[in-house]
């Protein structure tokens, strides 16, 4: 997987040092990521004196501005804004968040009540509303319009459910801020003279500096992007504990970026014993490991060192020992080593585990500290999977929504595979939705990651391919319904697959008709992949997207088609699909003639140009064959067209 990440750094850097200005452009292989990421975070009880779910109705709560009319300031005249609203980012580039880049909103974040609204600064908007100069430095907030009573809280925090992308103006040069600042009397806040947090402090007038700033995203770089929603708390005692009189300011600074949405917003008593799970747990600890996490997954490729890992986070003000993580896998208990956490730290503990056998296994997270836990509602956690013999799948076998969302696109989707041992792979499963038209012809191809094309051509590193299937009715699932028929694509040639090995399986639709797969559960940034017209302006390009395709590997030996190989059938002759298809060199297609007949023989590129004609003459009947070269041809997909007696026949040809 190194690879990949390689590849698409090595892609961003290459567009930053050719644009003629900086913007907030994404790396090509960014641009499809779904608006759903992550399920709302569960907050914990709190004992809450203030809160404000930011709700449009009640919008006059809050005091909105600017640093425009702050003269001399590299802001002034940037009016940029905060501003309430339903909906998430809408600027060009708001692909990053679902959008489509058309200037319609993408959807807004999952914050626990974002459907009554939210408070949002799209500066990817404002700067393509404004013909924006990507020099131009912004400065803007809203801050409470009445101050918030502290005085019988010692201890006092303050969360807020939030969603941001990072630009920092392609330089990861730590431009941008996010800011939560404090004020004891609404007129004195932290200096703007800088935006570190060390020196947001406030002198009220005795003399004493107070620190009254806290950063959001500290060491956020360049398209970094914090969680649908990340649930983020901060300890503000030093500037509001024991206060009668407090104001809390978000505030937005930076050059042209993408956006920063904020809700539910909750003041409350600072708990002294407080350790939660954060929002990362998965079952192969991916952010450590590079171990996908498979829905369906061959128990032959289970690791030896599989591990479960959690983030663990200190929300109390206490320091806290002995914090352990323990995991439980079908009644099997083991535990992570025991760490330290000092207030507002973090770590990720692991635990090792082995699957005992075939079927589903629950994980479920439990975390525990020296000192009893305020509250325990957020120190659990659980997760399931298949081990399963034949079949192998980054899905959970559940679709979430059917994809691409127009149909008729052509498209190829990919999920990645990581081979553990070494494994014989016979055919490839696709999970094909309702509404998909019958008759339509679709193919699945077996990549490999490793090859220097794959994600950078159409066809770049295909092993192999099925032989073209058409759909048939009856045969398709239904969004939130467990899958009842994988359509099988069975290779002519079992492809035998080795340890070490980075596989991609592919389906593909040539456009048209509508046809649509499945989606399921989330994977992490450049997991699975999609290839289309989904950039701006309908660009054709790889495209990570973050809900895996329904696309698997099937290791059974026995495994058939699920529906009849293509035949091109007319009168007084038969065509059959060229072999090898795709390919970079020699395809040969075969026909059968019931009678001596006139052939002519003819490939077209997708523009219609004829690239390759021959005609053969009369023919005996029986089998016979023409030969193609492609081996100069262009990457692409092209069509080729046996002509008989008149009659015409055409099928697909694909050179890689």
């Amino acid at each position: 997987m190194k690879q990949i990440y390689f590849f698409i750094a090595t892609m961003f850097v290459g567009t930053i040092a050719t644009a003629q200005v900086k913007m907030p452009v994404q790396a090509a292989k960014d641009a499809k990521t779904s608006n759903i990421n992550s399920e709302a975070p569960t907050q914990a009880a709190r004992a809450v004196f203030w809160s404000h779910d930011c709700n449009i109705d009640n919008c006059g709560d809050w005091s909105f501005d600017n640093g425009a009319l702050e003269v001399g300031a590299p802001w002034t005249g940037i009016d940029i804004n905060f501003s309430c609203t339903t909906d998430g980012p809408s600027g060009p580039y708001n692909q990053w968040a679902g959008g489509s880049g058309d200037g319609t909103a993408a959807s807004a974040m999952n914050s626990t009540t974002s459907a009554n609204g939210l408070i949002i600064v799209d500066s990817d908007l404002f700067g393509a509303d404004a013909n924006y100069d990507a020099n131009w430095v912004e400065n803007c907030w809203f801050q409470t319009a009445m101050p918030i009573d502290c005085s019988t809280h010692p201890y006092v925090s303050i969360s807020l459910e939030t969603r941001y992308r990072c630009w920092d103006n392609g330089a990861s040069d730590d431009s941008e801020k996010c800011l939560i600042e404090v004020s004891r009397d609404g007129v004195n806040w932290p200096s703007i003279d800088s935006w570190d947090e060390a020196s947001g402090t406030v002198d009220y007038g005795d003399g004493v500096m107070v620190p009254s700033r806290k950063e959001v995203f500290p060491g956020f770089e360049t398209s970094d992007t914090s969680d649908n929603p990340s649930l983020l708390e901060f300890d503000i005692t030093e500037a509001a504990g024991s206060q009668g009189t407090v104001y809390v300011r978000f505030r937005w600074s930076g050059t042209w970026g993408y956006s920063w949405e904020i809700d539910d917003i909750k003041v409350y008593d600072t708990p002294a014993n407080d350790t939660r799970i954060d929002n990362y747990v998965s079952y192969t600890d991916f952010e450590r490991t590079g171990y996908y996490e498979y829905g369906a997954w061959a128990q032959s490729q289970i690791p030896a060192d599989l591990a479960a890992g959690a983030k663990v986070y200190n929300v109390g003000y206490d320091y806290q020992t002995n914090v352990t993580l323990e995991v439980n896998a079908n009644g099997v208990v083991a535990s992570s080593e025991a760490i330290n956490l000092d207030y507002t730290t973090s770590d990720t503990l692991s635990v090792a585990y082995m699957p005992t056998g075939l079927g589903t296994v629950t994980v479920d997270y439990t975390l525990s500290a020296a000192m009893a836990d305020e509250n325990p509602s957020n120190n659990t956690a659980s997760q399931s999977f298949e081990v399963t013999d034949l079949t192998w799948g980054r899905d959970d076998g559940i679709p979430t929504n059917s994809a691409p969302g127009d149909g008729t696109d052509d498209y190829i989707a990919v999920s990645l595979f990581d081979i553990v041992e070494d494994v014989v792979i016979y055919a490839i499963d696709v999970a094909i939705m309702d509404g998909s038209e019958t008759g339509t012809s679709v193919i699945t191809h077996l990549f490999d990651g490793l090859d220097d094309t794959f994600l950078v051509d159409q066809y770049g590193g295909i092993l192999q391919s099925s032989d073209e299937f058409d759909i048939i009715a009856g045969n398709t699932n239904a969004e939130g319904e467990p899958v009842t028929t994988w359509y099988t694509f069975v290779f002519q040639n079992p492809f035998m697959a080795s340890a070490g090995d980075w596989l991609g399986a592919g389906f593909e639709h040539y456009g048209g008709s509508n046809v649509q797969y499945g989606e399921s559960k989330f994977t992490a940034d450049n997991t699975a992949y999609i290839y289309g017209p989904f950039g701006a302006g309908s660009a054709y390009d790889w495209y990570y997207t973050n809900e895996v395709p329904m696309v698997r590997l099937n290791l059974d030996p026995n495994a058939v088609n699920t529906i009849s190989e293509e035949q091109v059938n007319t009168t007084g002759f038969q065509m059959f699909p060229g072999f090898p298809n795709p390919t970079n060199g020699i395809t040969r297609v075969q026909f059968r003639l019931d009678r001596a007949s006139d052939v002519t023989f003819e490939v077209r590129d997708i523009t219609g140009k004829i690239v390759f004609s021959r005609d053969m003459g009369t023919q005996a009947p029986g089998y016979n064959s023409i030969s193609i070269d492609a081996s100069d041809f262009a990457a692409g997909a092209y069509t080729y067209t046996l002509t008989v007696n008149g009659e015409r026949a055409t099928d697909r040809l694909m050179v890689k």
